[in-house]
């Protein structure tokens, strides 16, 4: 399905964001690859850095072997040997979970993508001619709410959010959501916030590209509902600067006055 300005433009004009909104595809064969405008890496990095850096506005293709972290690989279907960590053995020896037991229900619980892909695309969404794969975004938790509702408007209560604080933004915010076709939400982890820099009050969500558009139309159809007097003033602002046309904003209204 391909991208419209009003796709790309129109979260950034409801939430006032201070990075990119990133743009997940998988690449299924060397030829797509190579029609693939976007930047090769020169040595391997971590995927969650790749995100990082999509959300600071680069465009990057990575195959398996530039994914440094092979917790990731395995997670994205790169790999399909995990015996290291299917056991749960491994996560509780380093200390991040009381017992095997414990380690191995959370690996469990969400499954590695099984197709294999031939490599990745990770770049800002208006980099994008066709909506991609996974949009991943990272902000604070007022946006972060702000999307739920968005999400909540269409389909109502997020069923099985699956978040453990661990593999924040390959599990929890790219396989999750690439294998439900939904939504799921992360407080990150602790490698991706060493590794990348993410701020303290940041956190991400995914969201399947199949229902982002929804998710999108969501958060604008409760600005009324939901948004002070000041967050609809900023978003009337930004709405001019993007050439976006947001009708009949409500003045000296939210559902709380009238509950």
């Amino acid at each position: 399905m391909k991208m419209t300005n009003k796709q790309i433009k129109l979260l950034p004009t409801l939430l006032e964001l201070n990075r990119e909104i990133v743009g997940i595809k998988f690449i299924d064969s060397a030829n797509q690859w190579n029609d693939i405008k976007a930047k090769e890496l020169l040595r391997p990095a971590n995927y969650c850095q790749i995100v990082a850096a999509a959300s600071n506005g680069h465009s990057i293709k990575m195959k398996n072997e530039d994914i440094k972290c092979r917790s990731a690989a395995i997670s994205l279907g790169f790999e399909k040997n995990d015996l290291k960590n299917k056991s749960g053995e491994n996560w509780t020896r380093l200390g991040l979970y009381d017992n095997p037991d414990i380690s191995k229900e959370l690996r469990d619980r969400i499954p590695d993508i099984k197709k294999e892909y031939y490599g990745i695309k990770l770049a800002p969404l208006k980099d994008f001619e066709e909506v991609p794969d996974v949009i991943i975004i990272v902000t604070n938790p007022y946006n972060i709410m702000r999307i739920v509702q968005g999400y909540s408007y269409y389909f109502g209560q997020i069923e099985n959010v699956s978040i453990a604080g661990n593999q924040g933004i390959c599990r929890e915010c790219t396989v999750e959501p690439m294998n439900t076709k939904g939504i799921n939400i992360s407080t990150l982890c602790i490698g991706t916030r060493h590794r990348t820099g993410w701020k303290d009050d940041e956190m991400a969500v995914g969201i399947s590209g199949n229902i982002f558009e929804k998710v999108v139309s969501g958060v604008a159809n409760t600005i009324n509902s939901m948004e002070s007097d000041k967050k609809k003033k900023a978003i009337e602002k930004r709405a001019k600067e993007y050439g976006i046309n947001i009708p009949n904003i409500k003045w000296n209204y939210n559902y709380y006055m009238d509950c």
